[in-house]
Protein backbone atom coordinates (compact mmCIF):
# COMPACT_ATOMS: atom_id res chain seq x y z
CA UNK A 1 0.00 0.00 0.00
CA UNK A 2 2.96 2.48 0.78
CA UNK A 3 4.59 1.33 -2.51
CA UNK A 4 1.67 2.41 -4.49
CA UNK A 5 1.11 5.70 -2.45
CA UNK A 6 4.94 6.78 -3.17
CA UNK A 7 4.36 5.28 -7.00
CA UNK A 8 1.13 7.36 -7.12
CA UNK A 9 2.13 10.67 -5.85
CA UNK A 10 5.64 10.56 -7.65
CA UNK A 11 3.40 10.24 -10.76
CA UNK A 12 1.40 12.91 -9.72
CA UNK A 13 4.84 15.33 -9.41
CA UNK A 14 6.13 14.80 -12.33
CA UNK A 15 2.82 15.34 -14.44
CA UNK A 16 2.83 18.83 -12.03
CA UNK A 17 6.10 19.84 -13.02
CA UNK A 18 6.04 19.12 -16.70
CA UNK A 19 2.59 21.33 -16.78
CA UNK A 20 4.73 24.59 -15.31
CA UNK A 21 6.39 27.23 -17.03
CA UNK A 22 9.99 27.84 -17.44
CA UNK A 23 10.31 31.09 -16.45
CA UNK A 24 12.56 33.65 -18.64
CA UNK A 25 14.72 36.25 -16.46
CA UNK A 26 15.01 39.93 -18.08
CA UNK A 27 17.57 41.44 -16.38
CA UNK A 28 19.04 44.93 -18.41
CA UNK A 29 22.27 45.45 -19.19
CA UNK A 30 23.37 49.05 -19.30
CA UNK A 31 26.47 50.87 -20.79
CA UNK A 32 28.00 54.27 -21.55
CA UNK A 33 30.81 54.83 -24.52
CA UNK A 34 31.73 58.22 -24.30
CA UNK A 35 34.69 60.65 -25.80
CA UNK A 36 34.95 64.30 -27.47
CA UNK A 37 33.63 62.78 -30.45
CA UNK A 38 30.87 60.93 -29.22
CA UNK A 39 28.11 59.86 -26.48
CA UNK A 40 26.82 56.05 -26.81
CA UNK A 41 24.03 55.19 -24.18
CA UNK A 42 23.01 51.55 -24.31
CA UNK A 43 19.61 50.21 -22.19
CA UNK A 44 19.24 46.38 -23.73
CA UNK A 45 17.38 43.75 -21.98
CA UNK A 46 19.12 39.71 -21.45
CA UNK A 47 17.15 37.21 -21.02
CA UNK A 48 17.30 33.87 -19.36
CA UNK A 49 16.16 30.41 -18.10
CA UNK A 50 17.07 27.55 -16.98
CA UNK A 51 18.00 25.64 -19.95
CA UNK A 52 21.15 28.54 -20.20
CA UNK A 53 21.43 27.81 -23.84
CA UNK A 54 17.59 28.63 -24.85
CA UNK A 55 17.46 32.43 -24.77
CA UNK A 56 20.91 32.43 -26.55
CA UNK A 57 19.75 32.96 -30.45
CA UNK A 58 17.84 35.82 -29.02
CA UNK A 59 20.77 37.41 -26.92
CA UNK A 60 23.26 36.88 -29.79
CA UNK A 61 21.00 38.68 -32.14
CA UNK A 62 20.89 41.64 -30.14
CA UNK A 63 24.21 41.49 -29.09
CA UNK A 64 25.11 41.19 -32.88
CA UNK A 65 23.15 44.02 -34.03
CA UNK A 66 23.80 46.71 -31.25
CA UNK A 67 27.87 46.03 -31.96
CA UNK A 68 26.95 46.64 -36.08
CA UNK A 69 25.10 49.73 -35.38
CA UNK A 70 27.90 51.00 -33.15
CA UNK A 71 30.27 49.90 -35.46
CA UNK A 72 28.58 52.20 -38.45
CA UNK A 73 28.10 55.30 -36.10
CA UNK A 74 31.14 55.23 -35.30
CA UNK A 75 32.42 55.32 -38.74
CA UNK A 76 29.82 57.64 -39.58
CA UNK A 77 31.25 60.19 -36.99
CA UNK A 78 34.80 59.42 -38.40
CA UNK A 79 33.15 60.92 -41.51
CA UNK A 80 31.39 63.64 -40.31
CA UNK A 81 34.96 65.31 -38.68
CA UNK A 82 36.84 64.37 -41.62
CA UNK A 83 35.06 66.62 -43.42
CA UNK A 84 34.92 69.42 -41.22
CA UNK A 85 38.91 68.74 -42.13
CA UNK A 86 38.75 70.21 -45.67
CA UNK A 87 36.31 74.05 -44.12
CA UNK A 88 38.28 76.65 -42.86
CA UNK A 89 37.04 77.50 -39.47
CA UNK A 90 34.86 74.79 -39.72
CA UNK A 91 33.72 73.45 -36.43
CA UNK A 92 31.79 70.60 -36.05
CA UNK A 93 29.00 69.56 -33.53
CA UNK A 94 30.62 67.22 -30.40
CA UNK A 95 29.78 64.35 -29.03
CA UNK A 96 27.64 63.57 -31.76
CA UNK A 97 24.65 61.07 -29.71
CA UNK A 98 23.51 57.48 -30.00
CA UNK A 99 20.99 56.13 -27.55
CA UNK A 100 19.88 52.58 -27.58
CA UNK A 101 16.91 51.15 -25.75
CA UNK A 102 14.23 48.38 -25.82
CA UNK A 103 10.67 47.74 -24.98
CA UNK A 104 9.90 43.59 -24.26
CA UNK A 105 6.58 42.86 -25.51
CA UNK A 106 6.91 39.14 -24.06
CA UNK A 107 9.29 36.93 -22.47
CA UNK A 108 7.94 33.13 -21.81
CA UNK A 109 8.44 29.31 -22.61
CA UNK A 110 7.47 29.92 -25.63
CA UNK A 111 8.50 33.06 -27.22
CA UNK A 112 10.38 36.10 -26.87
CA UNK A 113 9.35 39.65 -28.42
CA UNK A 114 11.41 42.52 -28.03
CA UNK A 115 11.99 45.88 -30.29
CA UNK A 116 15.29 47.80 -30.26
CA UNK A 117 14.60 51.76 -30.29
CA UNK A 118 18.01 53.54 -31.64
CA UNK A 119 18.37 57.30 -31.60
CA UNK A 120 21.27 58.69 -33.65
CA UNK A 121 22.51 62.04 -34.21
CA UNK A 122 25.00 63.36 -36.90
CA UNK A 123 25.10 67.14 -36.82
CA UNK A 124 21.89 67.65 -37.98
CA UNK A 125 18.96 69.59 -36.62
CA UNK A 126 17.35 66.68 -35.97
CA UNK A 127 18.50 63.55 -35.18
CA UNK A 128 16.84 59.68 -36.58
CA UNK A 129 14.95 56.94 -34.46
CA UNK A 130 15.00 53.37 -36.34
CA UNK A 131 12.96 50.28 -34.74
CA UNK A 132 14.46 46.59 -35.37
CA UNK A 133 11.98 43.93 -33.98
CA UNK A 134 13.40 40.57 -33.04
CA UNK A 135 10.85 37.77 -32.34
CA UNK A 136 12.42 34.49 -31.42
CA UNK A 137 10.27 31.03 -31.12
CA UNK A 138 11.97 29.65 -27.87
CA UNK A 139 11.14 26.03 -28.75
CA UNK A 140 12.79 26.00 -31.76
CA UNK A 141 15.21 28.11 -31.03
CA UNK A 142 14.92 30.40 -34.14
CA UNK A 143 14.02 33.73 -34.95
CA UNK A 144 10.67 34.75 -36.79
CA UNK A 145 10.19 36.45 -39.73
CA UNK A 146 7.61 39.30 -40.18
CA UNK A 147 6.23 36.18 -42.88
CA UNK A 148 6.73 33.44 -39.84
CA UNK A 149 3.98 35.33 -37.58
CA UNK A 150 1.77 36.46 -40.17
CA UNK A 151 -0.04 34.57 -43.45
CA UNK A 152 1.32 37.52 -45.81
CA UNK A 153 -0.82 35.71 -48.54
CA UNK A 154 -3.54 37.83 -46.78
CA UNK A 155 -2.02 40.96 -46.77
CA UNK A 156 -4.77 42.75 -48.33
CA UNK A 157 -7.12 41.87 -45.49
CA UNK A 158 -4.38 42.20 -42.49
CA UNK A 159 -3.74 45.88 -43.71
CA UNK A 160 -8.03 46.39 -43.32
CA UNK A 161 -7.31 45.50 -39.86
CA UNK A 162 -4.69 48.18 -39.55
CA UNK A 163 -6.29 50.92 -41.11
CA UNK A 164 -9.62 49.77 -39.22
CA UNK A 165 -7.52 50.37 -35.71
CA UNK A 166 -5.60 53.19 -37.05
CA UNK A 167 -5.67 55.96 -34.63
CA UNK A 168 -5.69 59.83 -35.99
CA UNK A 169 -7.25 61.96 -34.02
CA UNK A 170 -5.78 65.00 -35.01
CA UNK A 171 -5.60 63.93 -38.73
CA UNK A 172 -2.05 64.44 -38.40
CA UNK A 173 -1.42 61.22 -40.37
CA UNK A 174 -2.17 61.46 -44.52
CA UNK A 175 -1.12 57.87 -44.76
CA UNK A 176 -2.17 54.14 -43.67
CA UNK A 177 -0.59 51.65 -42.05
CA UNK A 178 0.91 48.26 -44.05
CA UNK A 179 2.26 45.58 -42.97
CA UNK A 180 4.95 46.10 -46.11
CA UNK A 181 5.76 49.79 -44.50
CA UNK A 182 5.90 48.28 -40.37
CA UNK A 183 9.60 49.09 -39.37
CA UNK A 184 8.88 46.41 -36.41
CA UNK A 185 6.28 43.97 -35.60
CA UNK A 186 6.12 42.51 -32.20
CA UNK A 187 3.46 40.93 -30.07
CA UNK A 188 2.06 40.25 -26.86
CA UNK A 189 -0.08 37.02 -25.57
CA UNK A 190 -3.34 40.17 -26.49
CA UNK A 191 -2.40 41.88 -29.51
CA UNK A 192 0.06 42.66 -32.54
CA UNK A 193 2.02 45.79 -32.10
CA UNK A 194 3.53 47.69 -35.53
CA UNK A 195 5.32 50.37 -34.98
CA UNK A 196 5.78 53.13 -38.29
CA UNK A 197 8.61 55.37 -38.06
CA UNK A 198 8.44 59.08 -38.64
CA UNK A 199 7.58 60.08 -41.74
CA UNK A 200 6.05 57.10 -43.34
CA UNK A 201 2.42 57.85 -42.55
CA UNK A 202 2.75 61.40 -42.35
CA UNK A 203 5.07 64.43 -41.84
CA UNK A 204 7.94 64.49 -39.09
CA UNK A 205 5.70 66.96 -37.13
CA UNK A 206 3.44 63.27 -36.54
CA UNK A 207 6.16 61.65 -35.41
CA UNK A 208 6.50 57.83 -35.02
CA UNK A 209 3.40 55.32 -34.44
CA UNK A 210 2.57 52.50 -32.83
CA UNK A 211 -0.92 50.56 -34.41
CA UNK A 212 -2.54 47.38 -32.08
CA UNK A 213 -4.78 44.81 -33.81
CA UNK A 214 -6.26 42.59 -31.07
CA UNK A 215 -5.49 38.81 -31.80
CA UNK A 216 -8.71 37.78 -32.19
CA UNK A 217 -9.15 39.81 -35.45
CA UNK A 218 -6.42 38.29 -36.66
CA UNK A 219 -8.26 34.91 -37.07
CA UNK A 220 -6.35 32.21 -39.41
CA UNK A 221 -4.16 35.22 -40.38
CA UNK A 222 -1.97 34.14 -37.50
CA UNK A 223 0.44 31.81 -38.05
CA UNK A 224 2.04 31.91 -34.31
CA UNK A 225 0.26 30.39 -31.68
Amino acid sequence: MNMKFLVLTSLVYFILAGCQSEKIEVSKEKKNDRTEMWEILISKSVFSSPDSKKCDVVNDRVSALVDSLVGDFKMQVTEYNKAFDTIPDGEPMRPLEMFVEDSVFMANNNYISTRLKVYISLGGANGETKYYAINCDLNHERLLSKGEILNLKQECEINGLLKKEFRNPDHCFTGEPTVATCAALNFTVKNLCFTYEKYVLGAGACEDVEVNVDRSMLSNMLLIK
